[in-house]
């Protein structure tokens, strides 16, 4: 799979910004027409195009309201600033984008890795 991620709504520039100088094919929820929309509308987006979600919305983390598909990485930064963001996802990259099936919940704190035998 293409390092193909889909940035939430609630995802500042900054973040955008990382992720394109990362390599990674970047679209925001404005780009593909999401704003706005049910988080299953955005899951079902996620499904069709192969995107890994990069998203503050903890019902996210949530396996069983919403099924993973191809992974998502939940930010759980202690304030909204992108700069702080780009830090926990430049912490969470040894570990690359979060394949199938995978859900990453990246706080200040650490790395909580579900949906994968380790």
């Amino acid at each position: 799979m293409a390092n193909k991620v889909l940035l939430d709504e609630n995802i500042p520039t900054a973040v955008l910004w990382w992720c394109i100088s990362q390599g990674f094919d970047a679209m925001t929820a404005r780009e593909a027409g999401l704003v706005g929309r049910s988080d299953s509308e955005l899951n079902a987006f996620l499904h069709r195009e192969g995107r890994v979600l990069i998203t503050l919305d903890l019902d996210f983390s949530d396996p069983v309201k919403l099924p993973v598909g191809p992974g998502r990485i939940v930010l759980r930064p202690w304030i909204t600033d992108g700069e702080l963001m780009v830090r926990l996802l430049r912490r969470m990259m040894p570990l690359g984008l979060p394949r199938a099936g995978e859900l990453f919940v990246v706080q200040v704190n650490g790395i909580a890795r579900y949906g994968v035998e380790i």
